[in-house]
């Protein structure tokens, strides 16, 4: 049974609202991993999941000078 289609831009905007409430991926995530959906969630989601670590780093680092 093929599944509804998301636009791309409801799925990143939905992973990125996810990584930075500190959500988990099952807990988040609406569609199946196996689905394109779902690979395209996690792409988003740990993109910006790994941008928020790189920007808190930075922003420590400043302090921290």
């Amino acid at each position: 049974m093929p599944f509804p289609i998301t636009p791309l831009a409801t799925i990143e905007r939905e992973a990125k609202a996810a990584a930075e409430e500190g959500k988990t991926p099952n807990d988040a995530c609406r569609y199946p991993f196996a689905d394109p959906a779902g690979e395209a969630f996690m792409r988003f989601y740990n993109e910006h999941r790994e941008a928020l670590r790189a920007n808190a780093a930075h922003s420590i680092a400043e302090v921290s000078q």
